[in-house]
């Protein structure tokens, strides 16, 4: 069935040569460039049409780069889901697929980007039905439905969401650094926090409302400047309780959160492992507490942003039908956040009152994400090829012992570690996740989590190209220079 379209899909060939470090480096780069230019507004709605619209889901758009009004729209959401159902899948062994063959590859990858498209295609169509442009399109006076303006809205989202998933699937390909989607991730953390703080673009949070500096520090910094003692004391208290913007309290659980993954990040289990082939060489092979990386959670946020945008169009399509089933999939309060139905139970408290408030919302929530990132990282531990069984046969190949335990099992002694520090450092990044999220974050911390842990990978990635090239980079050289 994949193999009628992987005629028709556009598809970036794997690189017939290695790619250098500096040529790496330009791709990485330039797919992030490219990213930003993700954010042109759609064309076809009226001016700052963003303050016009209503959000239904505002926690969803950190992590998954979702910039309302925008290319963006759907942001990495559709991707990343196609990239989990069929990696799932592979690992179940739902589907045959060997990624030894090139063949296999090339459909595998074609079906995640069909996959991706079908998705795009449906969240667009719901998106227009359920009235979410209508408030902002242009030359719109309500008299007759605005087939054009729909089509053209459908093109512009759908059609970058795909050209985003060829950006991606050109770091995938091994001409840049890392994953593709877990890199615009980190692009996108990084951006935002920097935005949050430093930001000194003047905006409105409602149309013909007064600008105000985005960024917390430079908004207190410019009422300094300004020598008003008024302004001065206006700003003090706004950087802790400022409505629609960024302020203190919001920088400082980022902040720690950052700060938590990095620990996290650095905690490790040394094995002390010799080689039978050299006498007397012995070294270490680490297995860090975050085995599995940033995917657990991004998994269980993943589901849950799937089942939250399902729920509030199922909600809005059963409205005129079945009013009583709607509310009980979600109601929605005049200001448009959930108020109660099953989407309430799954999506993040907006603030540390509203999970005291609600504490079963809040228990909820937080089990949900813990279960589904333990139990993927318990799953993924065992499919993706950092089994114990599969380094114990790379040791075998390469004819390495655990130093002191000649005649102890590998896979056995492997198996004591792995597993529990898969489980461990999913459960533990999953709270530190959490924790950001029920003091209010609306998102960012789980997107500063996975963004931090990507940003681990690709320096990784880079680094460990660097050492095989010898350090011969011209671009390294050159950036040496200046010092």
């Amino acid at each position: 069935m994949v193999k009628f379209f992987s005629a028709i899909l556009p598809e970036i060939e794997f690189p017939d040569e290695k790619i250098s470090l500096d040529e790496k480096v330009i791709f990485t780069i330039g797919s992030g460039l490219l990213f930003f230019l993700s954010q042109l507004p759609i064309y076809g709605l009226v001016k700052d049409a963003t303050l016009k619209m209503a959000d239904p889901y505002p926690a969803l758009r950190p992590l998954f780069a979702l910039e309302q009004g925008s290319l963006l729209e759907l942001g990495l959401l559709p991707i990343i889901t196609s990239a989990f159902v069929w990696q799932i899948a592979a690992g179940l062994k739902l589907i045959n697929v060997n990624f030894n063959y090139a063949q296999d590859r090339e459909l595998f990858q074609t079906a995640q980007k069909l996959t991706a498209l079908v998705l795009a295609s449906t969240f667009a169509v719901a998106l227009i039905a359920s009235g979410y442009y209508n408030p902002v399109l242009a030359n719109y006076s309500g008299e007759s439905v605005p087939y054009g303006s729909y089509a053209l809205i459908f093109t512009q989202i759908v059609g970058w969401n795909f050209i985003l998933n060829l950006i991606a699937e050109v770091i995938d390909k091994g001409y840049g650094f890392g994953s593709g989607p877990l890199c615009f991730i980190a692009v996108n953390a990084a951006t935002q926090l920097v935005r949050d703080v430093v930001g000194v673009e003047a905006v409105t949070a409602v149309p013909d409302g007064v600008p105000e500096t985005y960024g917390v520090v430079t908004y207190f910094i410019r009422a300094l400047f300004s020598m008003e003692l008024k302004n001065i004391k206006d700003a003090a208290i706004g950087i802790f309780a400022r409505a629609n913007f960024p302020n203190l309290p919001l920088v400082l659980i980022l902040i720690a959160t950052g700060l938590a993954t990095i620990a996290l990040q650095n905690v490790r289990v040394e094995l002390p492992i010799r080689s039978n082939k050299a006498r007397g060489t012995a070294n270490v092979y680490p297995i860090r507490l975050l085995y599995t990386g940033a995917l657990p959670v991004l998994f269980a946020f993943t589901v849950l942003a799937n089942i939250q945008l399902s729920l509030h169009f199922a909600s809005i399509a059963l409205q005129p039908f079945y009013p009583v089933i709607s509310k009980i999939l979600e109601s929605r309060s005049d200001a448009g956040s959930v108020v109660s139905g099953l989407s309430f139970y799954v999506s993040a408290p907006a603030s540390l009152s509203e999970s005291v408030l609600s504490p079963i919302r809040a228990v909820v929530f937080s089990s949900s994400v813990l279960v589904l990132a333990t139990t993927f990282a318990h799953f993924w531990a065992n499919i993706s090829g950092s089994a114990p069984k599969d380094i114990a046969r790379q040791f075998k190949d390469q004819s390495i012992i655990i130093a002191g335990k000649r005649d102890v099992s590998i896979t056995k002694e492997l198996s004591k570690i792995v597993p529990v520090a898969a489980v461990t450092g999913a459960f533990s990044l999953a709270v530190v996740a959490l924790a950001g999220e029920l003091l209010g974050s609306s998102g960012n911390a789980a997107a500063v989590t996975v963004g931090i842990c990507a940003a681990f990978a690709i320096l990784e990635d880079f680094m460990m190209d660097f050492q095989q090239s010898g350090g011969n980079s011209q671009l390294m050289n050159s950036l040496g220079g200046f010092q």
